[in-house]
């Protein structure tokens, strides 16, 4: 076994494993044999049969953490996460001090979506290794995927303390501020960044939206149009500048910004939808029309082009389509006629009365 354990240390597994086949065939019994077997079928990607030699090895000696731990190696590097867990758990319950199982079970556990039983994995590995930046970093991710954010901050500023120039520790906190709603304490957690990282056009992006958050729309469109010129996602921060100038009533550079998501990415539904909408709003019936149709046409289960498309078809009198449209929004909508007098949802409630307007004649009222 000794020459297969020179071999093994070599990196020279296809003669270690020779060797250590040859030690089984002599005495199956051979202490240790079975997990150096396993090891050595793990590192030649022979995963059922590191399998099959940890579980052997676990059988002769049921108590040795390490075998169950080998063997969620196993099951993790095939995808069989649960069996991963599982394994690491067992390590764990016979030998809890060894903190690279629990990460290795927490990161599992993240990688599923397991995000409690994650928290519980780090924060014990972390009773060993208090200073360690990556544990810190890793529970305050966790922290953010259960939505507790403040934690979230808590544990990227410990990182911060043992690592002061990490400045993407100030991106994440940005993150986490800007889903508390504090858009300007944001905005200078991600200003921290662009210090020294000038050319980082998703901070741009990210500052933008709090300035959106924040009512400042021409701020916005400062930090789109700063993202926009090295942004990978064009078609989505032209159409956050198109949101923007909706809100305030440019609805001309809206649709302009509208078209140039359209021209990148003319699939996405959405924007025609959009697009259409501002139309509308500038009056401008007809294309407004033809937008609230591509959309359709792209996803014939758009309630919203529906409806708008029905306003659009009742203000210049086609009342017949519009009616057509309105009881096509409603349907998609899940709404039955019998049950419009229990509407409460405003917006159900006006797609009924433009309906009934329609159906008496009466013009369309946009107010």
């Amino acid at each position: 076994m000794e020459s297969g354990d020179e071999f093994y240390k070599n990196h020279e597994f296809e003669d270690a494993l020779t060797d250590y086949l040859e030690v089984i065939k002599l005495d199956r019994n051979r202490d240790g044999i079975y997990e150096k077997l396993g090891d050595t079928y793990f590192h030649l990607n022979e995963l059922e049969k590191a399998i099959k030699s940890f579980t052997t090895a676990i059988r002769l000696h049921n108590k040795n953490y390490e075998l169950y731990s080998k063997r969620g190696d196993c099951y993790r590097r095939k995808d069989e996460i649960i069996n991963a867990i599982s394994d690491y758990g067992k390590a764990i319950q016979i030998h809890n001090e060894d903190w690279s199982v629990s990460i290795k079970k927490g990161e599992c556990e993240f990688e599923i979506g397991y995000y409690e039983e994650a928290l519980q994995d780090y924060l014990r590995a972390l009773e060993f290794k208090k200073d360690d930046f990556q544990f810190l970093e890793a529970i305050g991710d966790i922290y953010i995927k259960l939505d507790k954010h403040n934690l979230a901050i808590n544990h990227y500023r410990d990182v911060l303390k043992l690592y002061p120039n990490d400045i993407y520790m100030y991106d994440k906190i940005g993150d986490s501020l800007k889903a508390l709603g504090k858009f300007e304490e944001a905005i200078e957690s991600y200003t921290v960044v662009l210090r020294t990282k000038s050319s980082e056009s998703y901070l741009y992006d990210k500052i933008g939206d709090c300035y959106q958050d924040l009512d400042e729309f021409q701020k916005a469109i400062q930090y789109y149009q700063y993202s926009v010129q090295d942004s990978e996602n064009k078609v989505y921060i032209y159409d956050k500048m198109g949101t923007v100038y909706f809100k305030i009533g440019d609805f001309k550079n809206a649709v302009e910004e509208y078209s140039k998501s359209i021209q990148i990415s003319p699939d996405k539904f959405y924007l025609y939808s959009k697009r259409g909408r501002a139309y509308q709003k500038m009056g401008v019936l007809n294309q407004a029309i033809i937008n609230y149709s591509k959309a359709i046409d792209l996803n014939p289960s758009d309630s919203f082009s529906y409806n708008k498309r029905a306003e659009s078809l009742h203000a210049i009198g086609n009342f017949n389509k519009a009616i057509l449209d309105y009881k096509k929004a409603l349907e998609l909508l899940g709404i039955k006629y019998d049950k419009i007098l229990e509407l409460t949802d405003d917006r159900d409630i006006r797609i009924i009365n433009n309906m009934k307007n329609c159906i008496d004649g009466d013009a369309f009222n946009d107010n």
